[in-house]
C-alpha cells in the first residue's frame, strides 16, 4: 500500500505543476493565443524530480524523470477566436531510480517498453481534441474514453491494476486533460500589458490530491516578436481532502514555491519555452488511529525542474 499511495503522489507534481519563461517597447502588447486553422505545432514537456522521505526513520531517495510530447492539429477556430485542436501524443520518456528500482525508457530510442513503462509506450499515436480560448481556458474536451480504452487495450491483462498506470491518471481523464492545459496556457492577462507590469491567477487543481496555486507573471522584456515573463507561484494542499491509497487514506500537508521564465511569441501566444523550478516540503500523514490522529507521518521533500517546448516543428528529441 505504501509503494502504491507513495507512487502515485510522486507524479502528481506533473499535474499540479501549472505550465502554471533587448529591447523594449512603450506600447502595451496583448498576449492572446492565435493559432491559425489548418497549422501544425508541436509540444514537448519533461519533469524531473528529486524527492526525499523518511519512512520508519529510514531515508528513501528516488529520482525520476518523465516527459511526453504531442503533435497539435489546428482543426477549426471560431469567431471568438476559440481554437479546436487535436492533440496527438508522439513521444513519451520515464526514468527512475531509487528503492522501488530502476526504469529507463525513451520511446524515440526504444521500440519495446521496459516492464513498468508499458502505460507510456500505450499513450503513442493516441488523440483527443480540446477547445482552448484565446485567454488559454479549455472549454471543452471530447475522445477521452475512447484514448484510454485504446491505451488500457494496449496493455497486458494485468497492467491496468499496477502502480504505474497511477502516472498516466491526468491524461486519461477528461478533468486531468482540463487542468493540464489550463496549466499551460492558462497564463495570458486579461488586457493589454506593459513591460514591468504583472498580473495574477488562482488556480485550485488535483492531479492526485487538491492543491491551492496562486501565480503571478511579470512581463520583463520585449524583443524580437518575443515576450521574456517571470514566473512566481505559491503552492499550497488541502489537508481536508485526503487521497485513497490501497484503502487507506493520505491526507498531504504540503507548502512550497515555483519561480520561473518563459518566452511567449506575441503574434501567436505560443509558448517557445518555459522552465520552471518547484520546491515542496511538508508531511503526508497516512492511516487514522481511530482517535483522529494519523498512523503514521512521512516527512518529503520535492525539489522538481519543468522544462516547456513549443513550436512548428517536431522538437529535438522526440519523434515525428
Amino acid at each position: 500500500m505504501e509503494k502504491r499511495g507513495f507512487r502515485l503522489f510522486m507524479f502528481a507534481a506533473v499535474g499540479i505543476t501549472s505550465m502554471a519563461l533587448c529591447g523594449t517597447s512603450a506600447a502595451a502588447v496583448s498576449l492572446q493565443l492565435k493559432l491559425g486553422k489548418g497549422k501544425t505545432y508541436y509540444e514537448k514537456m519533461t519533469v524531473n524530480q528529486h524527492m526525499t522521505q523518511t519512512v520508519m526513520n529510514m531515508q528513501q531517495v528516488i529520482d525520476q524523470n518523465m516527459g511526453t510530447g504531442s503533435k497539435l492539429d489546428v482543426l477549426d477556430v471560431d469567431g471568438q477566436g476559440n481554437m479546436r485542436m487535436r492533440h496527438t501524443f508522439n513521444w513519451a520518456m520515464t526514468q527512475r531510480t531509487g528503492p522501488m528500482g530502476n526504469l529507463d525508457y525513451d520511446s524515440a530510442k526504444q521500440a519495446t517498453p521496459p516492464a513498468g513503462a508499458e502505460a507510456f509506450a500505450a499513450l503513442l499515436g493516441q488523440s483527443y481534441i480540446v477547445k482552448v480560448s484565446p485567454k488559454g481556458e479549455v472549454l471543452d474536451v471530447n475522445g477521452v474514453e475512447e484514448m484510454r480504452a485504446a491505451v488500457l487495450k494496449k496493455l497486458p491483462a494485468n497492467a491496468a491494476a499496477d502502480p504505474s498506470m497511477n502516472a498516466l491518471t491526468p491524461y486519461l481523464d477528461k478533468k486531468g486533460i482540463k487542468e493540464m492545459t489550463e496549466s499551460m496556457w492558462g497564463n495570458y492577462p486579461d488586457k493589454p500589458v506593459d513591460v514591468g507590469q504583472s498580473w495574477s491567477k488562482k488556480r485550485v487543481a488535483s492531479p492526485a490530491f487538491e492543491m491551492t496555486i496562486e501565480n503571478k507573471w511579470t512581463l520583463q522584456k520585449r524583443e524580437a516578436g518575443v515576450a521574456t515573463i517571470a514566473t512566481t507561484s505559491a503552492i499550497r494542499s488541502n489537508p481536508d481532502k485526503p487521497m485513497e491509497a490501497g484503502g487507506m487514506k493520505m491526507r498531504f500537508e504540503l507548502a512550497g514555491t515555483q519561480d520561473g521564465t518563459m518566452q511567449m511569441e506575441e503574434a501567436t501566444g505560443l509558448i517557445r519555452l518555459a522552465q520552471a523550478h518547484q520546491q515542496l516540503k511538508g508531511e503526508i500523514k497516512v492511516g487514522d488511529s481511530g482517535q483522529g490522529t494519523p498512523m503514521m507521518a512521512i516527512p518529503v521533500v520535492f525539489d522538481t525542474k519543468i522544462k516547456l517546448e513549443m513550436g512548428d516543428q517536431p522538437l529535438e528529441g522526440t519523434t515525428k
